[in-house]
């Protein structure tokens, strides 16, 4: 039974690999396959789109009220390609008339030459042009790798071409200290899958920790110096007094002032 089974997962794994393969092949260069008849390898979820005739291979990004065309370039709030013709459609009771979106998986996307020539394999990602793709030439998120060419010189015209999509970003000087800017670069943008809300939850922690170091380090050298102080001049004792207990006031302040900005940042 077990070997029965092995096999069955083998088979399927072959189909589906050869079906990619099919697919990436299945358009030429000049890109002569229709919008609407693109077919798919992915999953696609329904989604309200705002704006009317949204093409096949368009952008989708996320908005306030509803997704849209994207128009920023390396868009972090990408959500996915059109495609009516997904392998799999998922419908939810939400959005019983919205437009299938994929986010992973084999799909034609619409591309322009606006960065250069796309070669197979390249790098895609938003831009400018409302719901189009184009290469990625710098670090920043991308949409997914191409794979065929497109090599319109008309910057102007945009045609169809197979991608594999994989949300992510990528940093194209792969050093350490690239590295460590793009982990504050990733932290600080608002994803689709919202990591920033990670990093508002790192920082107050380490607010409210800081707040509270300073102020137990200030708190300790404020009674030593006073202990010191009452032993040398036991008759000021009430301005010493004063004075230790204007101290307490300020890292009173200190661990209050941690705290308020630690609820500033996470309601932000």
């Amino acid at each position: 039974m077990r070997k029965s089974i092995l096999v069955f997962v083998l088979c399927i794994s072959v189909l589906f690999s050869f079906s990619r393969a099919t697919f990436a092949q299945s358009s030429t260069s000049n890109n002569s396959q229709s919008v609407q008849g693109a077919a798919t390898l992915g999953v696609a979820y329904l989604m309200n789109i705002k704006g009317k005739n949204i093409k096949d291979g368009s952008v989708i990004s996320g908005g306030r009220n509803a997704a849209q065309l994207t128009t920023v370039t390396y868009d972090p709030q990408v959500l996915g390609i059109v495609s009516r013709n997904a392998a799999i459609l998922i419908n939810t009771s939400s959005t019983p008339n919205g437009t299938p979106v994929v986010s992973q998986g084999t799909v034609y996307i619409l591309v322009s030459t606006k960065n250069g020539v796309i070669k197979n394999g390249d790098l895609l990602a938003s831009s400018t042009i409302p719901g189009i793709a184009v290469k990625a030439v710098k670090e920043g998120y991308v949409l997914g790798t191409a794979l065929e060419d497109y090599s319109d010189t008309n910057a102007n015209h945009t045609g169809l071409i197979a991608a594999d999509i994989n949300l992510h970003y990528f940093n194209s000087k792969p050093t350490f200290p690239g590295t460590l800017t793009d982990i504050f670069k990733i932290a600080l943008l608002p994803t689709k899958d919202s990591p920033a809300a990670i990093f508002k939850y790192i920082v107050a922690a380490g607010v409210v920790l800081g707040s509270f170091v300073l102020a137990f380090l200030t708190f300790g050298r404020t009674a030593a110096k006073g202990i010191e102080a009452l032993g040398r001049n036991p008759a000021a004792s009430k301005i010493i007094h004063l004075g230790i207990i204007f101290n307490v006031m300020i890292i009173g302040f200190i661990i209050l002032a941690g705290l308020t900005v630690a609820f500033l940042i996470l309601r932000l």
